[in-house]
C-alpha cells in the first residue's frame, strides 16, 4: 500500500483565525428551561451502550440547582440590602430635618 505525501504550504492568510465573543450582562445567563433542555438533549443523544454515569448526572443536575438557589438568594439579598440603603437615607434625612428644625 503506497501513500502519497502531504504538502503542507499554507498561506498567512489561510492562517489568520478571527475570534468572535459573546457578551453576556448577567452571570446567570442560563435558565432553568434552558438547562432542562440541555438535559434532555445529553439524555436523548447519549451513546446506550455506553451511558452517561448515573452518579456523574445527579451531580450536574445537583449543582445547577445548588447555583438556581444560591442565584436566587443572591437576588433576594440585593433586593433587602437596596431596600435598606433607601431606609437608611430616609431616616438619614429625617433626622436631619428634626436637628434643624429643634436648634432654630
Amino acid at each position: 500500500m503506497s501513500v502519497s505525501s502531504v504538502s503542507s504550504t499554507t498561506s498567512t492568510a489561510s492562517t489568520t483565525s478571527t475570534t468572535s465573543s459573546s457578551t453576556s450582562t448577567d452571570s446567570s445567563s442560563i435558565s432553568t428551561d434552558d438547562f432542562l433542555t440541555l438535559i434532555t438533549t445529553q439524555l436523548e443523544n447519549q451513546n446506550p451502550l455506553d451511558p452517561t454515569d448515573t452518579s456523574e448526572f445527579t451531580s450536574q443536575v445537583m449543582s445547577y440547582a445548588t447555583f438556581n438557589t444560591l442565584s436566587s438568594m443572591s437576588d433576594t439579598l440585593s433586593s433587602v440590602s437596596d431596600t435598606l440603603s433607601s431606609l437608611s437615607s430616609t431616616v438619614s434625612k429625617l433626622y436631619s430635618a428634626t436637628s434643624s428644625t429643634t436648634s432654630a
